[in-house]
């Protein structure tokens, strides 16, 4: 009858260990200045990475194609970003969720988060650079602030988490606002409840100026587009506001015209 006491305690002893998670991994760690307050932020993968199934540095041919473009050469795992304020408990945020139906885990299993680690150079799509050669070059940095609703506070980055034919890099921004202080994926004011995805040049736009007006989203004719669509853009009082404009494409007229050609808007969507 003394066996069983023993192996509930043995049992008890053991849970901790078994229940461990594994060793973290710091991704890029470093200093910002938000509200006057220096603050220490990092990309963390819960659990070592592993190189990326098809767009890593063991096939770098195939990391140079269109579906790894921007992530080449990639990570995937467990993603978080973490945040150290003095005097503050640690703040994280999963930013794996993100990535969910991405193209660009296409032949991934699983819920992972994939990031550029090593960065792709010209010379990668001549003769196979070796995945040593690749492995040796100094990571790619993810962490560059901006402030792109233009509350005064430089707190977001840009987190790829999709890639459209050809090239076409989807990003969320990520970090911290004067209006809502903890760590988030800025939305627009028109959706609060879903983070808002645009490409690489419109938050760019955006970044250069708080009402660039409409940005081009997918031209007429790009990979056989029947229609075009624009986005227009503006940051006003700190808060974002995004309208999908899908319109006419002059290939859509029927009979020579004298007229000038006028796009016609077929939709409108908040995004």
């Amino acid at each position: 009858m003394l066996f069983r006491p023993l192996f509930a305690l043995l049992a008890l002893a053991a849970a901790p260990l078994l229940a461990a998670p594994e060793k973290e991994v710091v991704r890029e760690q470093r200093s910002v200045r938000i509200g006057g307050t220096e603050e220490v932020w990092r990309l963390v993968w819960r659990g070592p990475p592993r190189e990326a199934a098809s767009c890593g540095p063991a096939d770098p041919s195939g990391a140079m194609t269109c579906p790894c473009s921007g992530a080449a050469y990639a990570q995937v795992g467990d993603l978080v970003l973490e945040r150290q304020r003095p005097g503050t408990l640690r703040e994280r945020l999963p930013l794996t969720p993100l990535f969910a139906g991405s193209n660009m885990l296409f032949n991934e299993k699983g819920a992972v988060a994939m990031l550029q680690r090593w960065p792709t150079r010209l010379d990668d799509m001549g003769d196979e650079t070796p995945a040593a050669t690749i492995r040796a070059r100094a990571p790619a940095p993810v962490l560059r602030l901006q402030d792109y609703n233009h509350d005064g506070i430089a707190g977001e980055f840009l987190l790829q988490i999709d890639t459209l034919p050809c090239g076409k890099h989807l990003m969320v921004a990520i970090g911290t606002t004067r209006d809502h202080p903890r760590l988030h994926a800025l939305t627009s004011a028109e959706h609060p409840e879903r983070p808002l995805k645009l490409y690489s040049w419109q938050w760019e736009a955006l970044a250069r100026n708080p009402q660039p007006g409409e940005v081009m989203d997918w031209p007429c004719d790009d990979h056989g587009a029947a229609e075009e669509t624009t986005v227009r853009l503006r940051a006003e009082h700190g808060r974002l506001h995004a309208t999908a404009l899908t319109k006419t494409c002059s290939s859509q007229i029927s009979a020579p015209s004298r007229r000038p050609f006028v796009k016609k808007v077929l939709k409108r969507e908040a995004l």
